[in-house]
């Protein structure tokens, strides 16, 4: 069965206008013919674009710490991960070269990776098939070595762990960096628990798959257990793909479930953007989202059906339709 790439890349694009609706997205979506050349390109990828706040927080954040920058993502800079992943191996190199070409247009002399399986692709794949000229790194190793930057005005009084994934140096990088922003934030207590490496490199589809959903699951019910039992307020998350996985922990258990980079904003002050999709997960009820939604939905001439159909599959509780999180 082929994969159904245009449905697949067609969400992403759904769930993000549902965020931002008319709102100014802080980032370029598409590539514009001569934009203005700075030395920082953030890649947010795909599938942060589902958690839209996420989008908002870290662009906020890196803006805060004094640096200018430019900021791309949504399916016309994909990376080519899915093809790939999919069996389309030529589909999927021709994405890859469109987005360095894209890339390039930026003239950067970093690229600040955001998404773990664009990081993981390029790692394993895009550097071995094309001519990378740019060097990147995960925006928490960036975030982490940059700190004297950060202007922290608000304590965060509060008890957090953090679920992360180890086992591979990238993720051990990632999960220590993040370690050392949290340890950072005036007034939050810091509590380790373990996260087993049976977890893979991160919450997706390819990882959790691999495993299977429901050994996965008891491996996240330990991690929430030992979250639970350490008495925190929060189980922070590192990437978006956890954060969308797991972030309906905070319904059944003593603590929230926030992406370190949302605590991060809230210590230097900045406007809290709201976890719309967590909001509608704990909810599970799709047809209310619907219904919240709906005007806008006419509005815009938007196929209704369709509209349904994303957001029971985002939305749907686990045990009614809820198929496998995406990268």
């Amino acid at each position: 069965m082929t994969f159904p790439f245009s449905k697949y890349f067609g969400e992403i694009r759904l769930l993000a206008d549902l965020q931002f609706q008319d709102g100014a997205k802080p980032f370029e979506d598409r590539p514009p013919d001569d934009p203005e050349a700075k030395d920082l390109l953030l890649y947010l990828g795909c599938n942060v674009l589902r958690t839209a706040h996420l989008v908002s927080t870290v662009t906020a954040v890196l803006k805060a710490m004094g640096f200018d920058f430019n900021a791309v993502g949504g399916p016309a800079y994909c990376c080519g991960i899915i093809h790939h992943m999919n069996g389309a191996r030529e589909a999927s190199r021709g994405y890859t070269a469109g987005s360095l070409r894209h890339f390039a247009a930026y003239r950067p002399q970093k690229v600040l990776m955001w998404c773990p399986s664009c990081n993981e692709h390029y790692d394993d794949v895009v550097k071995q098939e094309h001519d990378v000229t740019f060097p990147y790194e995960h925006v928490t190793a960036f975030i982490a070595r940059h700190l004297d930057r950060v202007p922290f005005v608000t304590p965060i009084e509060r008890r957090v762990a953090l679920h992360y994934h180890t086992g591979h140096p990238q993720q051990d990088l990632d999960w220590t960096s993040t370690r050392t922003i949290l340890r950072a934030i005036p007034g939050l207590e810091y509590v380790e628990i373990d996260n087993p490496a049976a977890l893979g490199r991160h919450c997706s589809s390819r990882y959790i798959n691999a495993l299977g959903r429901p050994a996965w699951q008891e491996h996240v019910a330990r991690v929430a257990e030992a979250a639970a039992a350490a008495g925190v307020d929060v189980l922070a998350t590192v990437y978006h793909s956890c954060q969308r996985e797991i972030c309906d922990l905070e319904g059944r258990s003593p603590f929230a479930v926030i992406n370190y980079v949302t605590l991060l904003a809230e210590a230097m002050g900045l406007p809290a953007e709201e976890d719309w999709f967590k909001r509608q997960r704990l909810a599970g009820d799709p047809a209310a989202t619907f219904a919240a939604i709906q005007p806008w939905v006419e509005a815009r001439g938007l196929d209704a059906e369709r509209v349904k159909d994303v957001l029971a599959k985002s939305f749907a509780p686990a045990c009614e339709s809820r198929p496998a999180n995406p990268s």
